[in-house]
């Protein structure tokens, strides 16, 4: 079996046992211009100039050390790939296919669909024009032999589903295709892989009508369903649903979706943030189904990637004997709901895609912000300021600071009034500068938390949340403001709903829940809070108070230490002089637990 090339997805030579072999990624280049093009040779000047613009004899020097490399390398491996003259580079004596001579003129619609699903080339990061227009060249070429693949079939030959999945490739990449859109939508797609009923139709906008298309229509992606069921029928109606949901929402031209393909590789990404940005990706539809005894649940949430706010979110049950016919009707109300919701926050977000560099330095402050070590929300505010220097009146980021004052005050526990009025002044400026935003609300909120006006607190907290119902952040502070006011059984409650909602939350989510399991006596709960937390250093005094009220006098005594290591000027009563307890049985029940821990 000959060494085979790579070239759709990530740039791979596989040896003749399907191994991967290490080779410069120039090469590779070569070889796939080479394949692609069915020559079997080109002049060193012609490989200058496509990796360096111009044959320049810089770049044939460049081009020289490149030779060198590969040589070197083809005889620690005993292969020739390539062979090289002073004139040309050519194909070696080693059969090498390639996938990309399969993309061809009469190549069957399941194959390319199969083929194209990642974009040729996809992991190469060209740094000239020449190679950069050659690859888009390639691509576009692709998409039209695709599509033309799928408009000429007729209803004979792929299955439905390939043509569905054919589709919905074409619509990723170009959005405005009405003819690919009319196929999608008007033929059911067998994505009922359990029934052959059709797709869920979209529930338009309450006008009735679908909006007008937008030059540049938000990007969502419909990420696989997160799901530990053994049931296959579960399973496979997770997969259906999502299937349904995304055929139906194609129907608008104001939102362009994620292929499928492309959202189950993003879904095994590490940094998921960074690549949603990558992707220009305003929305995530986060789905997870659970076993629920004699039946199942699914969860679906709505997320605005701009603000990390989820921005709709409901739950479903489904009952196992009716798996078909819940998902004919679950399907059309997460459509419906995604597509209304999108068209009413684009309403109220259009700043966001306006300023690109005010956006992006808010994002990397967001970032930092999921960590409490206070350089980390010193880097925040850093970025926040940024962000406004691009647009002054950009109140995410203005809301952004505010939080960062907050938190600064917060994990300091020096009790700098400076800190908190800077967060309040912030805090009303995020509001002048949008009211319709939740952040303003949220951070002035907790700052009159802080300032023991519960009830201000609470109104501006109430107001928050009925801005964005299902705003994780936003339920998080409610709660904190429900533990502080002496209704820890219901702040409770409440983080563990955000945290449901946001299930890798930021570390104040398990703060807050810890502080309200120890309010209410549940002390090993508290740690285990603490536990989740990937600094904990912020909570070594709660720590230490839960370890005494459990009589480990040793371990409270570690985190009493590790306490003074960060804060050595640390003061029990002046601490507790600012902690805002509304009523002093919660007050005494803390100061307690830190006075027997060794405070």
């Amino acid at each position: 079996m000959p060494a085979r090339l790579q070239t759709f997805g990530q740039l791979r030579l596989l040896d003749e046992g399907g191994n991967d072999v290490a080779f410069p990624e120039k090469a590779l280049l070569i070889l796939c211009y080479l394949r692609t093009r069915g020559l079997s040779e080109m002049s060193r000047a012609d490989a200058a100039g496509l990796f360096w613009d111009e044959a320049s004899p810089a770049a044939f020097a460049s081009l020289r050390q490149t030779v060198s490399r590969v040589q070197k390398r083809q005889n620690e491996l005993g292969r020739a790939y390539l062979a090289f003259t002073e004139s040309a580079i050519a194909l070696g004596r080693e059969p090498v296919e390639c996938d990309v001579e399969q993309v061809r003129e009469g190549a069957g619609l399941g194959l390319l669909v199969e083929l194209l699903a990642e974009d040729f080339l996809k992991s190469a990061k060209p740094r000239n024009r020449s190679l950069e227009n050659w690859i888009a060249l390639q691509r576009a070429g692709h998409m039209a032999l695709l599509r033309r693949a799928l408009v000429d079939g007729g209803e004979d030959g792929a299955p439905r589903q390939v043509r569905s999945a054919a589709a919905l490739r074409l619509l990723e990449r170009t959005p405005d295709d009405d003819e690919v859109r009319a196929l999608l939508i008007g033929r059911p797609a067998a994505v009922g892989l359990m029934t052959r009923e059709p797709p869920a139709q979209i529930l338009l906008p309450p006008t009735g009508e679908a909006p007008p298309p937008r030059r540049n229509p938000p990007r969502l992606v419909l990420l696989p369903p997160v799901t530990s069921l053994a049931s296959r029928a579960a399973v496979r109606f997770s997969e259906a649903l999502i299937e349904d949901v995304t055929i139906g929402l194609c129907a608008l031209r104001s939102i362009s979706i994620i292929a499928p393909h492309t959202a189950a590789q993003i879904s095994l990404q590490a940094d998921r943030a960074a690549t949603y940005e990558r992707h220009k990706i305003s929305y995530i539809l986060e789905t997870r189904l659970r076993d629920e005894g004699e039946g199942h649940t699914l969860f679906a949430q709505l997320i605005f990637f701009g603000s990390d706010e989820v921005i709709w979110a409901d739950r479903f049950p489904i009952s196992a004997e009716g798996l078909a016919r819940s998902r004919q009707m679950i399907a059309q109300h997460v459509a419906g709901a995604i597509a209304t919701q999108i068209e009413r926050n684009e309403l109220v977000r259009g700043d966001y895609e306006r300023d690109a560099d005010a956006y992006r330095s808010f994002l990397i402050g967001q970032g930092h912000l999921k960590n409490l070590a206070l350089p980390d929300i010193r880097r925040a505010r850093k970025s926040f300021r940024e962000a406004l220097q691009a647009n002054a009146g950009f109140a995410p980021a203005i809301g952004g600071l505010a939080r960062s004052y907050f938190l600064e005050w917060l994990v300091t526990a020096r009790g700098d009034a400076d800190l908190l009025r800077q967060a309040e002044r912030h805090a009303e400026m995020a509001i002048r500068a949008d009211e319709r935003l939740p952040a303003g609300y949220r951070e002035l909120g907790v700052v009159k938390l802080y300032a023991r006006q519960f009830d201000d607190s609470a109104a501006y907290l109430d107001r928050a949340e009925a801005l964005s119902p299902h705003y994780a952040n936003v339920i998080a502070s409610y709660a904190d403001t429900l533990v502080q006011a002496s209704r820890p059984d219901v702040g409770l409650q409440k983080i563990e709903h955000a945290i449901e909602l946001n299930p890798l939350p930021p570390d104040e989510y398990f703060w807050t829940a810890a502080g309200a399991s120890y309010s209410l006596g549940h002390y090993s709960q508290a740690l285990d809070y603490i536990g989740r937390m990937k600094d904990r250093t912020p909570a070594d005094r709660l720590s230490a108070a839960s370890w005494s009220m459990l009589g480990d006098m040793k371990k409270a005594r570690q985190f009493i230490r590790r306490t003074y290591e960060v804060h050595p000027d640390f003061d029990l009563d002046s601490w507790m002089a600012i902690v805002p307890f509304k009523e002093e049985w919660q007050r005494a029940h803390y100061y307690e637990g830190l006075k027997k821990a060794g405070f």
